[in-house]
């Protein structure tokens, strides 16, 4: 026997140690990491002080219950809150579980506050995690199959229509849940226009918003939450990970409405909130709340799409993004260029057959970043 995982084809690559925004495999070959572990590592490899963080609660323990008041945990929730005026941080492992927790709560309000309301717009195109309820909520029928019949109550608007969304309302709608960036989906950012107006629609319609930040929050796109681009203010927001800075570590933050009508029973878990990734947690949100690194993700975020699209080859359809959560469009099959990079010393993911994903630590420097810009080019040619 063996274990095994069938969420992706693992590569021919064995790792042994990172450093920085570098890992190296266990022949010695180097590889700029642009996938962050899937946009994890927001501080890259082998943080010193992510690593002395767990290493000091590893000596206290571990893991108690969630009888016991956990320090970490009520550290981290007031740094959340004070960013988002949350009024309440509920931790769990993964961006999958904080998503079906949301659409949890979002229901037992629409049950209380909306005459039973339960059904939950989401958006064509986006991805909110592979357990039932969130696999449901995700727009991509590529990932439905097999699944039937899934979790009911959900109804999928265009991204980006605000039209659309208002067609589909009825009295039975109790929230709207997007992605401010649909990364997973191909990296298609919320136009202000489009979340502002939809922000406005759901106050009017007494509607919660619910904002999916397990991927674009934390700092990717030059701000602390993508949605503070935009002026508006989620009643449920989630957000996972790099939260633990590598650590399983994901939460759900709610506003007034929400946090008014829970009760002790209302969601469970044995592990969610751990004091030692919520240790690794405080550090990762100190380090990236911080007013000088936010500007330099910006700064540097804009130097990596100015260079991508200076880049001169027919093979670029299309360069999109904001901060270091870029998109970048081709003209032939995406995977095959993945490869291509990986052979070079490259790491990069595909998201879509011809959508190339890019989501590199944010510490990266602009030194690297050229870096990579040369080998992305010899790769195009």
């Amino acid at each position: 026997m063996k274990s095994f995982d069938n969420t992706v084809k693992p590569y021919d690559v064995q790792l042994a140690y990172g450093k920085g925004v570098f890992l190296f495999d266990k022949k010695g070959k180097k590889y700029i990491d642009l996938l962050a572990g899937v946009a994890v590592n927001l501080l890259g490899y082998n943080n010193k002080k992510i690593n002395n963080a767990i290493n000091k609660q590893v000596k206290k323990y571990i893991h108690s219950s969630r009888w016991f008041y956990n320090e970490n945990q009520e550290k981290l929730a007031k740094k959340i809150s004070d960013v988002t005026s949350a009024k309440g941080v509920y931790f769990v492992n993964s961006g999958a579980e904080a998503n079906e927790v949301a659409i949890k709560f979002a229901r037992k309000w629409g049950l209380l506050q909306k005459n039973g309301a339960y059904k939950i717009i989401t958006f064509k195109n986006s991805f909110h995690g592979r357990t039932i309820a969130a696999l449901t909520a995700t727009g991509q029928e590529k990932f439905h199959k097999y699944l039937h019949p899934l979790s009911p109550g959900f109804i999928y608007a265009e991204f980006n229509n605000l039209i659309d969304v208002e067609e589909k309302i009825d009295d039975e709608v109790c929230a709207v849940m997007l992605e401010p960036i649909q990364a997973e989906g191909g990296v298609w950012v919320a136009t202000k226009e489009f979340l502002t107006g939809l922000d406005k629609l759901c106050k009017e319609k007494n509607i919660l918003l619910i904002c999916d930040e397990v991927q674009t929050g934390l700092g990717r796109t030059g701000k602390i939450f993508a949605y503070q681009h935009y002026g508006i203010t989620p009643d449920i927001i989630t957000l996972g990970k790099g939260l633990g800075g590598g650590l399983p570590l994901s939460g759900v933050a709610v506003g007034e409405k929400i946090f008014s009508i829970l009760e002790i029973g209302d969601h469970g878990t044995t592990m969610g909130g751990n004091p030692v990734s919520c240790a690794a947690g405080n550090i990762v949100f100190d380090l990236i709340s911080k007013p000088k690194f936010l500007q330099m993700i910006k700064q540097n975020g804009d130097y990596f799409l100015n260079k991508l699209k200076n880049i001169k080859s027919s093979k670029i359809k299309e360069i999109r993004g904001i901060g270091l959560l870029i998109g970048v469009e081709l003209s032939e099959d995406a995977q095959k260029f993945v490869e291509a990079g990986l052979k070079k010393g490259i790491i990069l993911n595909s998201v879509k057959p011809t959508i190339i994903r890019i989501v590199p630590p944010l510490i990266i420097t602009k030194k690297e970043i050229d870096n990579a810009i040369k080998i992305i080019e010899d790769i195009l040619k």
